[in-house]
């Protein structure tokens, strides 16, 4: 049996709009779908500006979690231009013009695949956080008392130097032994010679 070619582009646009009226006038249009990519880039935004991540913590805003994805949700739902808007000013725009309600109940289902996403990559986020700091005091707990309680990238810096420096040395020593017995290296009075033996 042979299949058709499926326009799957056209699954991901299929949506339908609905306008709503704000409390002062305002209207807005919502779209009661949007694609998997935009709904993934949605969960993105909410935890790019959320999660914080410094060297040894990892921690989110979560008071601001709400606002940001009331931001998010009106800049893929709807027609409001919201990409310069600070999230807490865009959920308050939606909220006390009694709008927030109606897209909600418009965009029900689809927006909840939207959440199962972000609920899906914050944990992603947690525990490569986690992963990476475990790894991180594994080695520190293995062989930190090689580096002598310093941080390892300053301990492997600090040994690259110190090479660089000792080889720069052995050079300066040998150009000066070249020079004092005639091109000849020698070591304690004894010529060394780094030819081939045949």
């Amino acid at each position: 049996m042979k299949q058709k070619k499926i326009n799957f582009k056209k699954y991901a646009d299929a949506h339908e709009e609905t306008e709503l009226i704000g409390k002062d006038g305002i209207k807005i249009q919502v779209r009661n779908h949007i694609s998997y990519a935009d709904k993934i880039q949605m969960a993105k935004d909410v935890i790019e500006n959320c999660v914080m991540i410094h060297d040894d913590s990892c921690c989110y805003e979560s008071h601001m979690i709400y606002a940001e994805k009331i931001k998010a949700m009106v800049k893929y739902y709807t027609n409001v231009p919201v990409d310069n808007a600070d999230a807490s000013e865009v959920a308050d725009f939606v909220i006390n013009n009694d709008l927030i309600a109606g897209i909600r109940e418009y965009i029900h289902d689809d927006y909840y695949e939207a959440e199962d996403i972000y609920i899906t990559l914050m944990n992603m986020v947690v525990d490569t956080y986690t992963d990476d700091v475990s790894l991180k005091k594994a080695i520190k707990t293995s062989f930190g008392f090689l580096f002598n309680g310093e941080d390892i990238t300053e301990s492997l810096a600090k040994a690259e130097l110190t090479k660089d420096t000792m080889f720069k040395a052995l050079d300066a020593i040998n150009k000066k032994e070249q020079e004092v017995n005639g091109g000849e290296l020698t070591v304690g009075g004894k010529i060394l010679n780094f030819a081939k033996r045949e």
